[in-house]
């Protein structure tokens, strides 16, 4: 079959506010080039598979491209450029029929793979009238987009989220949109620092998040960070209260694009200790909770910050579900203020010099990961292949 392809690879990046500008590029070109720092070869998070219905269309924006998802007959999910090759109407508010999707401007009609079938008042169809089409699954609840070829999807790289009624977790699931580049979502969960200043009037966390440093380790697309914290409160979230001295252990997997996999478990003070710093395998916690946090790039300047977030069914319940939700909701707020304002500071001079800190450890380990598949990409693209028909 043969589809348009997208439009060229992104380009190796300069990150903003990394103090490092593209040798010899002018600014008009070093402006253009600021915020591409997207990843194509791998899985997006783009909806909750329940808000695409059968006989829905449900319209998405990623990487700045695009994109209608509905379900074809037997309820699989087509992923389409939205945006018809004739005149550039959105498919979005076409119609769907059978396993197809016809354009409601002059009624084109497009299959599920994104080739025209139909054009009214006309027999022949030329070759190159099609749209994209994207590799798109589910499960778990999750949607998931492949930004690149198709044929080179592989889904061993979807992000290993928990179940949205993983029956384990009792889970309260949402999103949040910004206005900023999504990298700067990454940074901020990749250095909990934040936590001790950021959200003082939520967490309520002691300074010990901003005066240790956590165990980091490479992954092959990520990074792992863990830590201790001794000698803590019991955490707001919980419903136990108390004031007795509680250990606090936390993990998490921060992977390529932007996902974070994270659980955590409140124990006795002194199982730090005993375990050697090491992780708590085989300790009972007090609590324990787990969330997924999933970051979409919706544009060079916008994002879309998906999350679940529940206690552990053993030691939980609906009720604290419910409370450390609301609770967490404000501090994703706190986020939200503090990383927008950034962006808007950054947007004064992108390329402003930073000045690195023992705290970023993590984070720069991430960008340089996403730096060498960008790199990659681009190395491996053809030239002169924008918007050619494969």
């Amino acid at each position: 079959m043969s589809t348009r392809t997208c439009c060229g690879p992104a380009r190796p990046s300069r990150q903003p506010g990394d103090g490092r500008t593209p040798a010899g590029l002018p600014r008009t070109a070093r402006e253009e080039a600021m915020e591409r720092i997207f990843v194509k070869r791998a899985w997006y998070m783009v909806a909750w598979s329940d808000e695409i219905a059968a006989g829905d269309k449900h319209r998405v924006m990623v990487m700045n491209a695009p994109i209608v998802l509905y379900r074809d007959t037997a309820g699989r999910l087509v992923a389409l450029e939205d945006r018809c090759c004739h005149r550039a109407a959105p498919l979005s508010i076409g119609r769907i029929e059978g396993d197809d999707l016809r354009c409601m401007y002059h009624g084109l009609k497009f299959d599920r793979t994104g080739r025209c079938i139909e054009i009214p008042g006309q027999d022949r169809i030329p070759p190159h009238a099609c749209v994209r089409s994207y590799a798109v699954t589910e499960g778990g609840g999750w949607v998931w987009i492949w930004m690149d070829d198709p044929a080179s999807a592989d889904p061993d790289l979807i992000p290993p989220v928990r179940a949205v009624d993983d029956p384990a977790w009792i889970f309260r699931r949402g999103h949040l949109d910004y206005d900023a580049n999504y990298m700067l979502i990454n940074d901020n969960l990749l250095d909990f620092s934040h936590l001790s200043y950021v959200h003082e009037n939520t967490f309520g966390d002691s300074p010990l998040f901003a005066l240790t440093r956590p165990r980091i380790s490479k992954l092959d697309r990520g990074v792992r960070i863990s830590r201790w914290l001794r000698d803590m409160p019991m955490p707001r979230t919980s419903l136990k209260g108390g004031s007795g001295k509680t250990d606090r252990w936390m993990t998490y997997d921060f992977l390529v694009p932007g996902a974070l996999l994270m659980t955590s478990g409140t124990y006795p003070a002194g199982t730090a200790e005993r375990c050697g710093d090491q992780a708590p395998d085989g300790v009972d916690p007090i609590e324990a909770s787990c969330t997924c946090q999933l970051i979409l790039p919706i544009t060079d300047t916008t994002a879309r910050y998906f999350f679940t977030n529940g206690p552990s069914s053993r030691t939980g319940s609906a009720e604290q579900a419910e409370h450390a939700m609301q609770l967490t909701l404000r501090a994703f707020d706190e986020d939200k203020e503090m990383i927008e304002a950034q962006s808007r500071t950054l947007s004064l001079d992108p390329y402003v010099k930073m000045v690195p800190v023992s705290a970023d450890a993590a984070l720069s380990m991430f960008r340089w990961k996403m730096n060498d598949l960008m790199k990659a990409e681009a190395e491996q693209a053809e030239p002169g292949t924008e918007g050619a028909v494969a």
